[in-house]
């Protein structure tokens, strides 16, 4: 290593950034991509949807990995904190996750509108992309999310 590195490896250490006996796993990830409107959209536009759509699920799935560590450490404290902790945990994790599946259902509708239509050239997001659609009471179905 070199000295640089060192030295900043122990001020991240001292700082308390580095994760030692707990994590913090900050806010869930969020898209900042939209999903093409699959009747218009072209192979790019689907494609380039696709890979945001890979990357964004790693995220989310790191973020779990986080907020399971972050419980395990909790499980060691005990009492009401402790129990209040691994409640928060849960349910962070699984609006997360949800939210995954919100996006995930809409790519797959759009996926199925596009191979339907052969897509166009230039489309805007899709209905069920956007940010409203996805706060919808199951999560995966909106209004105006089918196919045009």
């Amino acid at each position: 290593m070199t000295r640089t590195t060192m030295i900043a490896a122990g001020l991240l250490l001292c700082a308390g950034a580095l994760p030692v006996a707990h994590a913090d796993c900050g806010p869930a990830p969020q898209p900042a991509f939209a999903i093409p409107d699959g009747a218009h959209a072209s192979k790019d536009e689907m494609s380039a949807a696709r890979d945001n759509l890979s990357d964004y699920s790693a995220q989310v799935a790191a973020y779990a990995s986080c907020l399971d560590a972050e419980e395990a450490g909790s499980g060691r404290n005990a009492g009401i904190d402790a129990r209040r902790l691994q409640s928060e945990a849960l349910d962070r994790g699984s609006a997360a996750l949800l939210r995954l599946a919100s996006i995930m259902s809409c790519f797959s509708r759009q996926v199925a509108a596009f191979q339907v239509t052969g897509g166009g050239s230039d489309a805007g997001p899709a209905e069920c992309s956007r940010p409203q659609a996805q706060r919808t009471a199951d999560g995966f179905h909106s209004a105006g999310d089918q196919p045009r």
